[in-house]
């Protein structure tokens, strides 16, 4: 007799000790990406990865701006690992606060779970704009080099005139000295000849 109270007790706290897991054995969440109130550029795809195991056709996801707007709403449980759900996002979404709403059904006891966490999109700083301005400087290098091209062009052209000068003033001196010469050498043969005569 003195057993029965202390096994009743025994299986009373047993009783108490499972009750609350019986409780939280809905397909609750677990991790979910983007994390609860997190923020960062705008993510390709919600994932979402639950404690039981999902019901594929009364699982999903609705994504929710801060308007109140259903932006993406659906949910693909993957055949691999049926406690993970993600949904897709086909465009970037626009800077600003997000909630996500999950509602999961678990095929372990079909029970129906429901929950939101929430993330904020920010804008992407306009980094590479600085790039272009650097990209532009070369250009004016060109410019500058083909200045000292039209340099040469310009010095060879007096030289032939030069050369040409120093010709023809070499000839024309020559031409007197020449004319000198035979004008003297006339006289000479004059005087030879005056004398001969003089001496016949």
């Amino acid at each position: 007799m003195p057993n029965r109270p202390i096994g009743g007790l025994l299986v009373a706290t047993v009783l108490l000790i499972l009750a609350p897991s019986a409780v939280l054995s809905h397909a609750e969440l677990d991790t979910i990406s983007p994390a609860d109130k997190s923020s960062g550029p705008s993510p390709t795809e919600i994932v979402g990865t639950f404690v039981q195991n999902l019901d594929p056709s009364k699982s999903s996801f609705a994504l929710v701006d801060s308007t109140g707007t259903v932006v993406a709403k659906g949910g693909q449980v993957a055949s691999d690992d049926v406690r993970k759900m993600t949904l897709p996002l086909t465009a970037p979404l626009a800077p600003g606060a997000y909630e996500i709403r999950w509602t999961t059904v678990s095929t372990e006891d079909g029970e129906l779970a429901r929950g939101t966490t929430t993330f904020t999109v920010v804008a992407a700083t306009p980094s590479p704009s600085v790039a272009p301005s650097a990209t532009a400087s070369p250009s004016t290098a060109p410019s500058v080099s083909a200045s000292p091209s039209a340099a040469p062009v310009a010095s060879p052209s007096p030289s032939p005139s030069s050369g040409g000068g120093t010709q023809t003033s070499a000839s024309d001196a020559l031409i007197p000295v020449i004319a000198a010469l035979i004008v003297l050498g006339a006289l000479g043969l004059w005087l030879l000849r005056g004398r001969s005569r003089r001496v016949g």
